[in-house]
């Protein structure tokens, strides 16, 4: 129990130290790229219904829906798990800041997918009902993730250029590991477990 204690307390720490910084600067990207992909979605339509096909051909040949078109909770949650340190690991690669790349498009994707509704005359809350219930915990688990690669890859630049600003590498990773397994692992299993059982329900009030 001590040693939990010890962990959270180091966790808060590094929560509220830089790292706040950069997973509020990674919100803020992903909000704008989630308004670019509305506005792309609105004024090219047919490009923003093939980007959305390819996305949920790319989720059938995931293996997150089952033959008979059902979520499978647990495949679900490792195929976000996956992405999720993927999006942490691109941070390994110095000066390219790939991990933006994984919001990026996650946020266009939000804004594109938005853009079809209103275009098709659908109710926003259709949308939202669709996409709150598990994004409450999914798109945090999804910055936090980015903000884990960005911290990790700026680093790498501050020790290949041997910046006197860099952190040793272990200390950062033990930092980013806490992250990663008491913060983004319990928002993806809750997300995976929203998606399968309440977001279906909630989309069918509307329906």
């Amino acid at each position: 129990m001590s040693w939990l204690k010890e962990q959270g307390s180091l966790l808060r720490r590094f929560l509220r130290g830089d790292f706040r910084k950069t997973v509020g600067m990674c919100a803020l990207g992903m909000a704008l790229a989630a308004l670019l992909g509305v506005g792309a979605g609105l004024l090219f339509p047919e490009q923003a219904w093939q980007a959305l096909n390819a996305f949920m051909e790319q989720a059938e040949q995931s293996g997150v829906v089952d033959a008979e078109g059902e979520l499978s909770v647990f495949a679900l949650l490792m195929n976000n798990w996956r992405a999720m340190l993927t999006s942490a690991a691109y941070g390994f690669v110095p000066f390219l800041y790939l991990p933006v790349l994984s919001l990026a498009m996650n946020g266009m994707l939000l804004g594109l997918l938005a853009a079809i509704f209103v275009a098709g005359g659908a109710s926003l809350a259709v949308y939202l009902a669709g996409i709150l219930p598990h994004g409450v915990f999914e798109l945090p688990a999804l910055i936090l993730s980015v903000a884990c690669g960005v911290s990790l890859c700026r680093n790498m630049c501050r020790m290949v250029v041997s910046s006197p600003d860099r952190i040793p590498i272990l200390e950062l990773l033990e930092d980013l590991l806490r992250v990663l397994v008491l913060v983004i692992a319990p928002l993806t299993a809750a997300a995976a477990f929203v998606e399968c059982y309440v977001t279906p329900v909630v989309m069918g009030w509307f329906q």
